[in-house]
């Protein structure tokens, strides 16, 4: 079978069956030139008895000629006929069936507005658009002007006006007054008032659909109707409304392309009831797809990584009410037909008052995600290889690794344990694909299974092995999440020497077409890099540098300065006794030291030779040590400045209450200003593993 949407040497396009009749008149022709029409037209009876091979070649070669000009959804009708007889057949059969529920375009397209019609049709237009019934009314009334006559040049009726107007008053007496078939007017576009109306409010849709309820199944220019519309404009009450009311057998996958098209938005919108009803109505809808939507509904799943719990990036906090949500299984596979009911809503207004109704919905849209993509799994379990690739289940798996969804991988190597051993067109595994978008979570799992550990040793067609993948420069999107190049660069060494800690001894050594190792291609491609972060580093350094040798500076001075002066007969401090006195030496010592070791510490970071092993741990140890000191530094440097304060204003509380706490105002900024990145310095720096398999919800 052709790849979907490619024209080739037969046909100018594949056959879709809103695209049959034409399809039909090129196939034609190319089998009369072959010699091949009578075996399709009369079967192979009508061959010579006498050359059972010729009858059999002849049958063969006229199924093939229909098998690859036929897009994958309508393939797979047909795919268990071995007659070209029987399959032309079946294809004309389910063209007449498809035709006998179309609905004939009832536009007025053909009628123009008269020179003498026009002023009327502009000031019924104008009172529309205003939402004045009232003129609207009197316009019908004193001009006699046709209630299912177009008013504008979009051939559009005043009904196609009022809807894309927004104004329900109008358009619901328009709909009393106006008989069922002029509710099925379409204008230029191929519209009718419900297709304008599915993509702006539902109580005019609701009006349409009760008076005309063959209105849903009316398809517009584009072969779309009207739940399409309504869910790729994201009118999620709306699009329920009008599934539980749109007949099922228009959105099975030989009835054109509303049902996969309708599963793909349902995906991207987050509406995984309606996803789940219509594939357990349809399962092959999960693999069905047209020129007009490239994906396949299980691709466009594992491009929504938000859709499940490894893409939702929740804190610790919010992490915890996470887990302690408890997702009945009413609510997440209940289907969208049925009503909620008043423990549901019970259940909304509960979960509001604890505040957690936004983590209760993510919860629930992961839980039904789940349940969508194991329905999808089930159906690929009875697919062969051709119509797992026609159905892009392969790409849809490289998909998921490069956005690290290991839900979505773990069903689906359940489904087909198999389909780890695929190659992209690079001829790179799935084990290269995660080391190369760097999805620790997804290559720990398939480095926990000994028996796909062997899939180490493979190279692409660049001669690249994991080693030399690993080399490579990461993704941008995995990097911004970085703060620094510095501490980007030492995350790209832990990639780096945790791979090579696991391939072989060959691996690290080993030169591909280009005539690099790994670390030459490490080198390479992480020059710009390395500069960067020398230059984060060294503003990093100086900056906090010249902060310690202020306060160097400051409390050199202060111990020679001390409060109250000295004894004059003794040379002794004259509060020596005092215990203030006591923390203001000993706060003003450590304020010093840490504040000399601070400045040591960026000395030795500026003098660095910025090598690209000084990134992995040398230069991120000397950070840490010198920004620690740098915030006891200036935490003693207030706590100096209180002490002093406390025996300069002996007893005067109303001065020393206020000006105490705004000493830990500096502490305060700095700490808020300097403590994340601290923390992260640590945890990139003291981490057991990049590679450490993580426990699911």
């Amino acid at each position: 079978m052709a790849t979907n949407g490619a024209s080739n040497a037969i046909v100018p396009f594949l056959l879709e069956l809103d695209k049959y009749e034409d399809w039909t008149i090129f196939l034609k022709n190319y089998l009369l030139t072959q010699d091949l029409w009578d075996v399709v037209e009369k079967g192979t009876d009508a061959l010579p008895s006498s050359d059972k091979v010729d009858q059999t070649k002849k049958n063969a070669a006229a199924l093939h000629a229909i098998h690859i000009t036929c897009s994958p959804y309508v393939f797979a009708l047909i795919k268990d006929i071995s007659s070209a007889e029987d399959a032309w057949n079946k294809l004309a059969e389910m063209h007449q069936q498809r035709q006998s529920h179309s609905h004939p375009k009832l536009s007025t397209s053909s009628v123009s507005i008269s020179r003498t019609e026009r002023p009327t049709a502009n000031r019924l237009e104008w009172a529309i658009n205003k939402g004045d019934w009232k003129t609207v009314h009197k316009i019908f009334q004193e001009s006699s002007y046709p209630i299912n006559r177009i008013i504008n040049d979009g051939n559009q009726t005043a009904l196609h006006v009022a809807v894309l107007a927004g104004a329900v008053e109008i358009a619901e007496e328009l709909i009393q007054r106006m008989s069922e078939t002029d509710l099925q007017i379409q204008d230029m576009s191929g519209s009718t008032a419900l297709s304008f109306a599915a993509r702006n409010g539902k109580k005019i849709a609701e009006c349409l659909v009760k008076k005309n309820p063959s209105l849903l199944t009316i398809p517009d220019q584009e072969e779309y109707i009207p739940i399409v519309r309504a869910c790729a404009s994201g009118n999620k009450n709306l699009t329920k409304y009008l599934y539980s009311k749109t007949p099922k057998e228009f959105l099975s996958p030989d009835g054109g392309k509303n049902g996969h098209c309708l599963l793909n938005y349902t995906i991207i919108g987050k509406m995984f009831d309606i996803s789940l009803d219509l594939l357990r109505h349809y399962p092959s809808l999960a693999i069905t797809y047209s020129p007009s939507q490239e994906d396949s509904p299980i691709l466009t799943l594992s491009k929504e990584s938000s859709a499940f719990f490894s893409g939702s990036g929740l804190g610790f906090w919010r992490r915890l009410i996470y887990q302690s949500i408890k997702i009945n299984k009413h609510s997440s596979s209940n289907d969208v037909r049925i009503p909620v009911t008043h423990q549901d809503q019970n259940e909304g207004k509960n979960i509001k008052m604890q505040g957690i109704k936004q983590i209760y919905d993510l919860k629930l849209i992961h839980t039904r995600s789940r349940e969508v993509l194991k329905c999808m799994c089930k159906h690929i379990t009875t697919l062969d290889h051709k119509e797992s690739a026609a159905g892009q289940v392969f790409d849809a798996l490289f998909q998921a690794t490069r956005n690290g969804m290991e839900e979505f991988v773990d069903e689906m190597l359940k489904a087909k344990p198999h389909i780890i051993y695929r190659v992209d067109e690079n001829l790179r595994s799935i084990f290269m694909c995660a080391i190369e978008n760097r999805q620790e979570k997804i290559f720990s799992f398939f480095r926990s299974v000994d028996a796909w550990k062997h899939r180490f040793n493979r190279t692409d067609n660049r001669g690249n092995n994991c080693l030399h993948i690993a080399g490579m420069l990461a993704p941008h999107f995995q990097l911004a999440r970085i703060s620094g190049a510095a501490l980007q660069m030492q995350r790209e060494l832990q990639w780096f020497k945790e791979v090579q800690s696991i391939v072989p001894e060959w691996c690290k050594n080993a030169r591909n077409e280009d005539g690099e190792t790994p670390s030459d291609v490490f080198t390479k491609s992480h020059k710009e890099l390395a500069k960067q972060g020398e230059e984060w580093m060294k503003a990093t350094a100086s900056s906090s540098s010249v902060v310690g040798s202020l306060i160097i500076t400051i409390m050199f001075a202060a111990i020679f300065t001390v409060p109250g002066g000295d004894d004059r007969e003794t040379g002794f401090p004259i509060f020596l006794g005092e215990k203030c006195f006591m923390v203001f030496l000993i706060s003003d010592a450590i304020s010093l030291f840490t504040a000399s070791i601070s400045v040591l510490m960026f000395l030795g970071i500026l003098t660095s030779r910025y090598a690209e092993k000084d990134f992995y741990k040398s230069l991120p140890q000397k950070l840490i040590l010198g920004l620690s000191t740098l915030i006891i530094s200036i935490t003693t440097m207030m706590v100096t400045f209180s002490s002093s304060l406390l025996i300069m204003l002996q007893g005067r509380w109303l001065v020393i209450l206020p000006i105490i706490p705004l000493a830990a105002l500096p502490v305060t900024l700095f700490m808020w200003l300097q403590f994340p990145l601290l923390v992260e310095i640590c945890i990139s720096t003291y981490r057991p593993g990049i590679l450490v398999k993580t426990n699911k919800p």
